[in-house]
């Protein structure tokens, strides 16, 4: 056997173990499930229904985006706290995280996010108060509730409060911190806050479930991008993430999707971003 001909094949067998490689890294590389983790008490975007299954606005459009990934969901039940802390992406026990998180510069140093809705936010009341709150300018030195973990409905509070209170010479408003959106609900509802803020589309929808107990005041304070969180180091998931967005978004499944779960027409996104970015 000539030196030229065992040269030749080896060179072939080479090239031919390098393409079954690569096919087989392809076929590895294609995503078959996303796990994901969601809250359980923030309709309409993600809450347990009645038998205790994650429904919901992020629920369904992150579900559509899979499908055009031709992958599926597994979802995980979690926490806000642990949520916003991205543990779970670090620890690689979730690929995404979705609880309507805002896309903001300080949460980008750690994950990357593909953003998919705006959220107005909004100080709200029980209605039976409303006639107390005639305007913005009422809630200067009032109790507000907010999420205590949340910077950015606290943020927003003590925001407002500096630039329409404080600088006018009226006494800041006071936060009075919750755990989550149901409880800060709750303590407006009590008494224990005479405001609270949170997202248009969520008083909406509780409108709708609790025979329209709560009053928005006045207009949005902040309209918050809104991103599901996943690791910066995986730039290709990403990508699939936004092009699966975008064909959703494109054959009007996205917008069958914000009339299905009642967010208002300001809340949708022309197309999708990655950290606020085409």
């Amino acid at each position: 056997m000539s030196e030229r001909f065992v040269l030749r094949l080896t060179a072939n067998v080479l090239a031919v173990a390098l393409t079954l490689a690569n096919g087989g890294a392809d076929a590895e590389g294609a995503r078959k499930v996303i796990n994901a983790m969601a809250v359980t008490v923030f309709p309409p975007f993600e809450f347990a229904d009645a038998s205790g299954n994650l429904v919901g606005f992020d629920i369904d459009v992150l579900d559509g985006i899979a499908s055009k990934m031709g992958a599926q969901v597994n979802w995980t039940q979690s926490s806000f706290a642990q949520i916003i802390s991205f543990a779970p992406l670090k620890t690689k026990r979730a690929d995404i995280l979705s609880s309507a998180l805002g896309d903001t510069p300080e949460r980008r140093a750690s994950v990357n996010f593909i953003d998919y809705v705006y959220q107005p936010y909004v100080f709200y009341t029980v209605r039976a108060s409303a006639d107390q709150f005639p305007n913005m300018d009422v809630l200067c030195g009032k109790r507000v509730g907010a999420i205590r973990t949340s910077v950015i409905e606290t943020g927003a509070v003590v925001k407002w409060s500096e630039e329409n209170c404080t600088k006018a010479g009226k006494p800041a408003i006071i936060v009075v911190p919750g755990e989550n959106t149901p409880q800060v609900r709750l303590m407006v509802k009590q008494g224990f806050a005479d405001a609270g803020l949170t997202g248009a589309a969520i008083i909406a929808y509780q409108n709708k479930l609790e025979e329209d107990q709560y009053a928005v005041i006045g207009k949005p304070v902040i309209k918050l991008l809104t991103g599901m969180a996943y690791s910066k180091d995986d730039h290709k998931f990403g990508e699939e993430l936004k092009q699966a967005l975008g064909a959703l978004i494109a054959d009007g499944t996205y917008s069958q999707l914000l009339h299905k779960w009642g967010l208002p027409d300001d809340a949708s996104i022309e197309k999708p971003m990655i950290n606020g970015q085409p």
